[in-house]
């Protein structure tokens, strides 16, 4: 087979690409039909004075691309299927990983470098006899020797990621399999060449001793030996004694070094101790004997031959989807004496599976399996690993049709394969996606939402993602908001207005609110047009708790809405509902009965609507709560007509007790002629119970007259009866203020 050379990230005509061979691509060229064909129409090497533009098969673009939109463009659509495939390709995807730890560089060291830092690292201990200079040299050798094995153990993780991220990548894609496996087995050699080097660094009986270690009761602690008497009293040595036991034991368990090189840590028991103090020599003798005699304790029970037992681990998938220069590599979390058992005794590996078969002592054995561990610990079952599941269909390759590359008619419901290729390959997967399925016709849903139901079996197809709204629709929006804020003022949070005859009365609880808010709080922060698209798509959203933050099925990334759409969600402010509870006494405090109309099914979000638990009830802002905006799973959801009839709900002084849910256009403006009308009756009911005030009855006539001539919106009323009900309490004021103005 030819070997194909391949260069950092840039796709190649040799490259397989299966079913986006033909998928058009959208370019950029000078004239002439041997000229380059650029991602962007703004690239540096497009320097022609006249540029064309045009789509073109993706086969045929690869045969002309610019060197540098090949490595650096970006030549599909972000989310698309074809962008997914050319970015799982491209940078540090698929084609990265096959020309990366195929094989030894400068870095790796010679089998010849690892026998001599071996020979240092393993060696007996040196009985005391020697000079200061041989021990500082020495000292040195072990040190760089040390250095030698954690470089070792750390190409050998790196190259076992690798090579990991390029099996999940070529699942994905399968016609490339053929293709890149000549690359792959030279990884694969490479992994386990740095294994069988990492082996040799580290002393298997080490290994053991320190799993005798872990096994290791607390062993008495003479607390009230005289010798230890200047350490305190013999409660205050017995605490000490065990402090150094818990420390002696937890390290020298974790590590690949043997327990007796742990000797230094005698020194922690009299760490607080003056160098002058009488007794602190005799006390640190007496504490190095505890210790070498734990280690001894130790070798004793190493002795002699063990069974062995072989199994199946499998390895913790932290550090890699981690973007170069994060703390935490692959297997980071892994202790030294873990890493050394996986290098030792490993006899066989599946880094696709991210598991390895071990042959080990029973000592390992039953920590590993017992003891807690970021591994995770079984017994081969060769039936179950060797025969596959019967009826088990074929798994679809990733393809076009499923994302928003084609036609809706044209598109393909989204299997499982096509989530994990998005969750693998995209940095944008996270954020909401329009779904359409029989059953539940369209909606908005977080992607891991999507993800439970199509491993339940549902069939949906996606029509859109957050990102993909087109710019029509929110840039548009942001101008409008941005030109109608006072440049003198810009304040991020309004004042509230109380006045139900102010056209501002309820603004602060709409829609147009929380859209003012998203882009006052994304500037500096986001790009207000992507937060903005989330909020679009967000308000689709029929139970704001399916947003809360999440994490990936890895344990990874956190799932989060940019902090400013929850504003946008959500209002922190309560709804007066005054005039929605029933007339009581007649008095100005009472309410007026009008039907709840369109606000009947707003929603409200609460820590505690029924009163179940201790404490009062908190809106997702409250100081109490010391949280995001955001809510979860924990919260309550209930609707304006629930609220109204809630007897034990007990809200919090300082926050009201919930979260309103942003009103529409309709909601508000109902919102405002309630508390008018509500505000009228009341002034109706002082005006009847005093007859001899002085008022302007004449004026407060004109307005209900007004209030009776207008018909009721259509969008205020669901049900006819509502409507019935507003008009009649209108009518209602209106002939008893006439009565009393006849009266008069």
């Amino acid at each position: 087979m030819e070997e194909v050379v391949l260069s950092y990230g840039s796709l190649t005509p040799e490259v397989p690409l299966g079913p986006f061979e033909s998928s058009p691509v959208r370019v950029w060229s000078a004239p002439g039909k041997t000229a380059k064909l650029h991602a962007a129409e703004h690239c540096s090497r497009l320097r022609a004075g006249r540029v064309t533009s045009g789509e073109l098969p993706l086969r045929s673009v690869i045969e002309r691309m610019c060197p540098q939109c090949a490595t650096y463009g970006s030549w599909g659509r972000p989310g698309t299927g074809l962008g997914l495939f050319l970015d799982a390709l491209t940078g540090p995807g698929l084609l990265h990983e096959l020309a990366s730890y195929g094989e030894a560089d400068e870095d790796t060291f010679t089998d010849d470098e690892v026998k001599q830092a071996a020979a240092l690292l393993l060696r007996a201990p040196h009985d005391g006899q020697e000079d200061l200079d041989d021990e500082d040299d020495d000292w040195r050798a072990g040190q760089e020797a040390a250095q030698v094995r954690t470089s070792v153990f750390g190409q050998w993780r790196s190259a076992a990621a690798s090579l990991h991220r390029a099996h999940r990548l070529l699942a994905l894609f399968p016609w490339l399999k053929s293709w890149a496996e000549a690359r792959m087995r030279l990884k694969a050699d490479h992994v386990a060449l740095l294994q069988r080097q990492a082996g040799q660094l580290v002393a298997r009986e080490a290994l053991i001793a320190a799993a005798n270690v872990a096994a290791m009761e607390t062993p008495e602690l003479p607390a009230e030996e005289e010798v230890l008497a200047p350490l305190g009293t013999p409660t205050a040595v017995a605490g000490q004694l065990e402090s150094l036991w818990r420390r002696w034991s937890n390290e020298a368990a974790d590590s690949w070094e043997h327990p007796r090189e742990f000797g230094y840590l005698a020194h922690s028991l009299i760490h607080g101790m003056g160098s002058r103090r009488k007794g602190r020599d005799a006390a640190l003798e007496r504490a190095q004997e505890l210790v070498s005699s734990w280690a001894e304790t130790v070798l004793t029970g190493a002795a002699g031959e063990q069974e062995e037992r072989e199994l199946l681990v499998r390895l913790p998938e932290q550090g890699l989807d981690d973007p170069p220069g994060r703390d935490e590599p692959f297997l980071a979390r892994l202790s030294e004496w873990e890493l050394g058992v996986l290098a030792c005794w490993a006899t066989a590996a599946d880094w696709e599976r991210l598991t390895l078969t071990l042959r080990v002592p029973e000592t390992i054995a039953a920590r590993l399996v017992s003891g807690p561990s970021e591994l995770s610990c079984s017994t081969p079952e060769p039936s179950a690993t060797e025969q596959p599941v019967a009826g088990q269909a074929p798994a679809q390759p990733v393809g076009p049709g499923v994302f928003d590359d084609t036609p809706i008619s044209d598109r393909r419901v989204v299997t499982a394969e096509d989530l994990r290729a998005l969750r693998t390959v995209s940095r944008e997967a996270d954020q909401l996606y329009l779904v359409l399925s029989v059953e539940a016709g369209p909606e908005v849903v977080p992607l891991s939402v999507l993800e439970k139901r199509v491993a339940g079996g549902a069939r949906c197809i996606v029509i859109a993602a957050a990102s993909d709204l087109p710019d029509a629709l929110v840039a548009t929006r942001r101008e409008e908001l941005t030109a109608a804020a006072e440049p003198e003022a810009d304040r991020v949070w309004t004042p509230r207005v109380h006045e139900s005859s102010n056209p501002a009365f309820g603004r602060s609880l709409g829609t147009d609110e929380g859209e003012r808010l998203v882009v006052r709080l994304a500037r500096g922060h986001q790009h207000p047009d992507a937060v903005l698209r989330c909020l679009v798509l967000a308000r689709g959203v029929a139970d704001l708790r399916d947003l809360e933050e999440r994490f990936d099925a890895g344990g990874g990334r956190p799932v989060r809405l940019p902090f400013p759409v929850w504003d946008g969600l959500l209002a922190m402010e309560q709804l007066d509902l005054q005039p929605f509870r029933p007339i009581t006494d007649g008095t100005r405090r009472g309410g007026s009965g009008l039907p709840l109309g369109v606000l009947a099914r707003v929603q409200l979000y609460t820590t505690d609507a029924a009163g179940r638990f201790e404490g009062r009830a908190h809106s997702p802002a409250c100081q109490h709560q010391s949280r995001d905006h955001g809510v979860t799973r924990y919260y309550d959801l209930v609707t304006v007509e629930q609220m109204l009839r809630a007897e034990r709900f007990d809200p919090c002084s300082k926050c009201g007790g919930y979260a309103t849910r942003r009103l529409s256009m309709a909601q508000v403006a109902y919102y405002r002629a309630a508390h008018q009308v509500h505000d009228l009756a009341q002034q109706v009911r002082w005006v009847v119970g005093h007859p001899d005030l002085a008022v302007d009855a004449a004026s407060l006539l004109a307005e209900l007259k007004g209030w009776d001539d207008t018909p009721p919106h259509d969008e205020w009323f669901d049900a006819e009866g509502g409507e019935r009900q507003w008009c009649r309490f209108i009518r209602r004021l209106l002939l008893q203020l006439e009565g009393f103005v006849a009266e008069r």
